[in-house]
């Protein structure tokens, strides 16, 4: 499984389209693994703007104002955090102690319930070329 990594052709963006015209906010992720982690999986982790690459299913622990963390509010504010990683990436990739799987699965279904919400309420555009 390939390795997280600071280059911007291995990640993707996100458009949460509930902003006015749809046009944002933003999030960035990328799938991969730790280096040096022998796990089989590829695991989702997102780009915090501090420019640390966090798992997924950790952010879903974070409170509502810590999960804003990984939202961009302009394409512009994405390119200028990717074109500013540089090195090797860092990752945040252990589950908080004393929470356990379902506890964060449980929180992860509230975000998504929000995400979902937030899409529903937004109206599409199209991408400009």
């Amino acid at each position: 499984m390939p390795s997280l990594s600071n280059d911007y052709k291995r990640c993707k963006l996100f458009n949460m389209a509930s902003a006015p015209n749809g046009r944002g906010p933003f999030f960035i992720r990328q799938l991969g693994t730790s280096p040096g982690n022998l796990s089989i999986s590829n695991d989702p982790y997102l780009l915090r703007k501090d420019g640390v690459w966090v798992l997924n299913l950790r952010v879903f622990s974070l409170s509502e104002a810590e999960q804003h963390e990984f939202m961009y509010a302009t394409t512009a504010e994405v390119m200028q955090m990717l074109d500013g990683l540089e090195g090797p990436p860092v990752i945040e990739d252990q589950v908080p102690d004393g929470v356990t799987r379902q506890e964060l699965l449980s929180k992860a279904e509230v975000a998504l319930s929000r995400m979902v919400t937030a899409m529903k309420n937004a109206k599409p555009f199209v991408m400009p070329s």
